[in-house]
């Protein structure tokens, strides 16, 4: 049988951010790198919750309103300062983007 360690925050910051990147804060660049580095500065800023079954992860995670803090929190730096070198023809610009809460 095969094991794999997971963070239980993941799946929770990347359902948070999905719903907010298309609800909330649409004029956000959604691109991958976008995306991940939303995710990942997210994830810094919640414990870790990690599990290795799916009946370890019941009940395994931030409470809700922590994650959605913190996708709040990360959409907001990458939307201020994107790590994003470049503007490919036919994308978005981000220093058009506007982010409000």
């Amino acid at each position: 049988m095969d094991f794999s360690v997971k963070n239980a925050n993941y799946e929770r910051v990347t359902a948070v951010m999905d719903r907010f990147l298309k609800e909330r804060y649409s004029t956000v660049c959604s691109c991958p790198r976008c995306t991940n580095d939303i995710a990942a500065i997210a994830l810094n800023y919640l414990p870790p919750h990690y599990y290795v079954d799916k009946e370890e992860k019941m009940g395994t995670g931030s409470p809700w309103i922590m994650v959605e803090n913190a996708v709040i929190e990360a959409i907001g730096r990458v939307a201020e300062n994107p790590n994003y070198p470049h503007n490919p023809k036919g994308t978005r610009s981000h220093d058009s983007h506007d982010f409000a809460s």
